[in-house]
């Protein structure tokens, strides 16, 4: 049965994970490092995701292979963009000798008509070079027959070409025709007769081994031909991976590679596939190919894995994105998931050191790019916690970089995250040091969110908070940041916060939330620059934090300092905030939370009114605090002759100001039905009714009648139901509904047993409904 119930409890929060929004995946992935500041945009298909890689357009110099081989057939007078015209823009009829193109008038000048020949005849195959050219396959049978048609033409034409680089653009042409015509038997013949896989000079010479690894039917030897069109051919590079058979074993691949430069494009490929921790692989590539610019790509990957496995838990308290721990192994508590993750983290951070311990064997001199390793072994002495290391080597490698680079930017930001982390904790500040860089970078979410963290960590509440509320706010880079709290222990569907209040609201103490109030006030008064610079409070944002610092009062108990934080505020902001004075629909604005619906001393939720409201007033926070202080000073007052009344009003409040009541919007901003469990304090006063039920008690102990006391025993028994709700519902068997749960419940709500044993007449009245109540209520005398 227990068995059944876990099951039972993942299926019912798969479902509800369904319906509505959960943060994973690339929406809770924490990155510093951007990958385009580096010369790697060529491999952006790869940068590191948890999303699935995915194609994206070459651009730049790396993008024109071929236009640079067709301006070196033209001795390398001709513009780049003039050729990219001719190739991608222009028809068959645009080639002609009076457009005005230099690469056409270069030709058509030069008399070079086996090249203008070729271009047309390019341009004539173009539209066979599909797999599909009609939607509604009406045309299929046609299509086939042109292209075979070209593909004859094509090969007849390679033995009439006089220039070795037209013959071999012909026998390109042969082969995308043949590849397209699914005619894998002219690929091989074409491609072993006109190009050699050892003989890889120019860029048609790659276009040409990338048909032939498709055709290949050694498909050990197919993935080292891709490997090496992978590391040459920019634009092939999807498409090669894409063919790329990751399943065979790599020592297979390895053993046709007939040189360390295969042999790495080989493993970069390999590299590329591996999810996971890839320091074998780029020990492997170091060792065949010092200067590659894949192994740098690849070290740039593991790089944005490390970001991701370390920062993404640490942070925000998420599973990295593209792992997920079960919340489900044995025990469901919260603490316990949090504290994997965390592990993990830290697990990862040992991992860091291994990539550090091998960055310090590579001889900068014979890498290409020296920088991208000074850069890496500059985060990976963050990441392992040796700051003033990090900051060294950060001074060090902002010297050596031209001032244009952009890589500035990022190390900026790492320095200021190693200046934080470095503080000790009860002394953290924002340092004077690193406030230019937070200025210059207030818009970028991770960077501004991490910085509030570290000084979370490090027992500043306050400028962590003053972060946390800059995130909020329109044109910010990325999307809102998703984190959790330490405090979390059970799962719920809302355990994560996106916004700074709702983060306060759960997770922050009076004591805290009242700091940060003071010192933004001390900041609005003492024209601080940063602040000024940085991000200021509005006044309403700021009357918002001193209604949150009044409601923990109020979830508290304390009364007092309660009413004088409301009072602060003063009825004009709560007749804008809650009353219902002006509102035409009243019942919307009390299900959004905005307004009290009725008064909580005389009126409860889904009971039929039974009490006379004596003393009406216009409710809000102010009005409920300030009579809930005086009934429970008149109550408590031994002279009050009506001390039984007082405490029956002051236990209706305390009930109303639970999720069962019409004054739940004393202690909460939203109710939700999505769990039983919150991080907030009061949690169980809030679910289990507790202070209610012991102010009916007093009531009780206070009553001069048998019916009065009857009712107040009732609605102490009222409320112990919900305690024992609240008890089970902390179980998962909650999940399972049994009929005879109402029984049981009633045979132990020990309140219920005493009516029944001391009030055997008015039991039956008052159990079989609410209809008595107002009867009962007015025998109190």
């Amino acid at each position: 049965m227990k068995k059944l119930a876990v099951f039972t409890a993942i299926l019912l929060s798969n479902i509800i994970w369904a319906c509505g929004f959960y943060p994973y995946g690339e929406s809770v992935r924490f990155s510093f490092l951007n990958p385009d500041n580096f010369p790697y945009r060529n491999y952006a298909s790869f940068y590191y995701s948890s999303l699935s890689f995915s194609q994206s357009d070459i651009s730049g110099p790396s993008g024109q292979d071929n236009e640079k081989l067709w301006n070196q057939y033209c001795k390398g007078n001709i513009d780049l963009d003039d050729i990219n015209r001719v190739l991608e823009e222009y028809s068959y009829s645009d080639i002609k000798p009076d457009i005005q193109n230099t690469f056409l008038t270069y030709l058509y000048n030069q008399k070079d008509t086996e090249a203008i020949a070729y271009l047309k005849f390019a341009k004539n195959c173009e539209y066979f070079n599909t797999w599909q050219d009609d939607p509604w396959e009406r045309n299929e049978s046609t299509v086939i027959v042109k292209r075979n048609n070209l593909l004859h033409k094509a090969v007849s034409l390679i033995e009439r070409a006089v220039h070795k680089d037209i013959k071999k653009r012909y026998a390109f042409l042969a082969l995308r025709l043949a590849f397209y015509q699914k005619d894998f038997h002219t690929v091989n013949t074409v491609y072993d007769r006109y190009f050699n896989v050892k003989k890889t000079e120019n860029i048609v010479d790659i276009w040409a081994l990338y048909f032939k690894a498709i055709a290949e039917k050694n498909k050990a030897l197919a993935n080292l031909y891709f490997a090496k069109v992978f590391a040459k051919c920019p634009e092939k590079r999807f498409v090669a991976w894409q063919y790329f058979s990751s399943k065979i074993p790599e020592t297979e691949v390895l053993k046709y590679a007939e040189n360390a430069s295969e042999r790495a494009a080989v493993l970069l490929l390999y590299g590329i596939y591996n999810p996971e921790r890839n320091l074998e692989n780029l020990k492997k590539m170091y060792a065949e190919d010092k200067g590659s610019e894949g192994l740098e790509f690849l070290l740039l990957r593991e790089m944005g894995k490390l970001e991701d496995w370390i920062f993404t838990p640490y942070y925000t308290l998420f599973d990295p994105s593209t792992r997920e721990l079960s919340y489900w192994s044995g025990d469901i508590s919260e603490n316990k998931s949090v504290q994997q993750v965390l592990e993990r983290s830290e697990t990862d951070r040992i991992y860091a050191r291994k990539v550090l311990d091998f960055i310090n064997t590579v001889d900068f001199s014979k890498v290409k790019t020296p920088e991208v390793w000074k850069f890496a072994k500059a985060e990976l002495l963050w990441m392992t916690r040796n700051y003033s290391g990090s900051i060294d080597q950060i001074t060090g490698l902002k010297k050596i970089l031209p001032s244009e680079s952009p890589i500035h930017k990022d190390l900026d930001k790492l320095k200021v995250l190693n200046i934080f982390a470095a503080q000790k904790h009860g002394n953290a500040v924002i340092p004077e040091i690193t406030k230019e860089t937070i200025i210059k970078n207030k818009t970028d979410q991770p960077f501004i969110f991490a910085l509030g963290r570290e000084l979370e960590y490090l027992g500043n509440t306050d400028d962590a908070a003053l972060l946390y509320v800059s995130l909020e706010g329109s044109n910010r880079e990325g999307s809102s940041i998703f984190y959790k709290s330490v405090k979390n222990r059970n799962k719920t569907y809302g355990d994560f916060f996106s916004d700074y209040f709702e983060y306060f609201d759960a997770v922050y103490t009076p004591e805290q939330l009242k700091s940060f109030i003071s010192k933004i006030q001390r900041l609005k008064t003492d024209g601080d620059p940063f602040y000024r610079n940085y991000h200021q409070l509005k006044s309403a944002q700021i009357n918002m934090l001193y209604d949150l610092l009044g409601t923990k009062y109020i979830r508290e108990n304390q009364l007092e300092p309660a009413l004088e934080i409301f009072s602060k505020l003063g009825e004009g902001y709560f007749d804008a905030q809650y009353n219902v004075w002006q509102r035409e629909d009243k019942e919307y604005y009390t299900r959004a939370g905005k307004v009290f619906y009725k008064n909580p001393f005389y009126h409860l939720r889904y009971t039929p009114d039974f009490m006379e409201e004596k003393d009406k007033i216009k409710l809000s926070k102010i009005t409920i605090t300030q009579k809930l202080i005086e009934y429970i000073g008149k109550a408590d007052d031994p002279k009050e002759k009506d001390r039984d009344y007082y405490y029956f009003l002051v236990a209706n409040c305390y009930y109303n100001m639970t999720q069962y009541g019409n004054a739940w919007m004393m202690k909460r901003y939203a109710l939700s039905s999505s769990g039983n469990f919150s991080i907030r304090d009061d949690n169980e006063e809030f679910k289990a009714v507790n202070k209610a039920n012991f102010y009916y008690g007093k009531a009780l102990a206070n009553a001069k009648t048998q019916k009065f006391r009857a009712l107040c025993l009732r609605m102490q028994g009222r409320c112990e139901n919900y305690r024992l709700d609240y008890e089970k519902d902390k179980n998962i068997d909650y999940l399972i509904h049994s009929d005879s749960y109402e029984e049981d419940r009633l045979q132990k709500n020990r309140y219920y047993k005493d009516l029944g044993n001391k009030y055997k007449d008015q039991y039956s009245d008052l159990m079989s409904g609410c209809d008595f109540f107002a009867s009962y209520f007015k025998a109190r005398r």
